[in-house]
């Protein structure tokens, strides 16, 4: 028997709102595993850039120690009683950093908060979490602006949603998606959104099963021992439906494979790939998968 491998979890903030509600997730899943919880926060090089080179030292201390006193704060919380956690707090641009303190660490899973920034807003000011998004190795749980805020304990995580185009990023989404509906006894759905009726095979009325064993069978994508899906597909916009199934099935998790990119800071102004977009309207938080499943024996 194996399960699902999450004993390191990094929870990154900036102490804002949108991180204050991806808390109580990082917090309920590490209670589950029973994980280490590392706190993390980065000093941005805006917060000291145009300080005098002579004088940075000195305010970067003082930013430093503002910065420890808010994390203390976020350590004062009865979500972190019991629970084994330490503080990480770097300087510098952040996802460079949080990715040598996901190393340092041996992270398996990194959880933050998002403020789902679009259109011009995002173009001018970037978002740091689709920079994240695009280059995590580790799984990455996001949590929008719309999510709910999970219980103080223990996340329910009873009705998982994974979503694909069958591409060759999303086989992995697949496996972690199966292990956690097996950890959590969750019940488990699988959705494909088609953009083109016309090149689908259930444009002849074949029923959604038949299609996904179909296209699992063509990938060589095999279903983890146990697994029972529900099977759904769609036609249309995918971020649309995902988030419209997601809702009608009252997902609690939603799971999607996503590539990474060249030039993740210049994606990270452009508008966001589906995975981008689910993750700024979902009411529950988004698993993205970019790597194999780490399992233990």
């Amino acid at each position: 028997m194996t399960r699902i491998l999450f004993d390191r979890i990094l929870f990154a903030t900036d102490f804002s709102p949108a991180s204050t509600v991806a808390l109580p997730y990082a917090t309920a899943i590490a209670r589950h595993f029973g994980a280490k919880l590392y706190l993390a926060y980065v000093i941005p090089p805006d917060a000291y850039g145009l300080i005098p080179v002579d004088e940075r030292d000195p305010a970067l201390e003082n930013i430093r120690a503002h910065a420890e006193e808010q994390m203390a704060a976020v350590r004062a919380t009865p979500l972190l009683k019991g629970l084994s956690h330490e503080v990480l707090v770097g300087h510098g641009d952040v996802w460079p950093m949080l990715s040598a303190m996901a190393e340092k660490h041996e992270i398996n899973l990194i959880v933050i908060g998002t403020h789902g920034r679009r259109g011009v807003e995002k173009m001018l000011l970037g978002s740091i979490a689709e920079e994240i998004l695009r280059c995590a190795q580790s799984p990455l749980l996001m949590v929008g602006p719309e999510s709910s805020v999970a219980p103080e304990t223990e996340a329910p995580l009873k009705r998982i949603l994974y979503a694909t185009n069958f591409s060759p990023e999303c086989e992995p989404a697949m496996h972690y998606a199966c292990a956690l509906a097996k950890e959590y006894n969750a019940a488990l759905f699988f959705l494909h959104v088609a953009e083109d009726v016309w090149q689908e095979p259930l444009s002849t009325r074949m029923q959604a099963a038949d299609f996904f064993r179909l296209r699992l069978t063509e990938k060589h994508w095999a279903l983890e021992e146990g697994a029972a899906p529900e099977f759904h597909v769609e036609f249309g916009v995918p971020a649309e439906f995902i988030l419209e199934t997601a809702g009608k099935l009252q997902i609690e998790l939603i799971v999607l494979g996503v590539r990474g990119t060249r030039f993740p800071r210049v994606a990270a102004h452009l508008p966001g790939p589906t995975a981008y977009d689910v993750v700024s309207h979902a009411r529950c938080p988004v698993l993205v998968i970019r790597g194999g499943p780490q399992l233990e024996k």
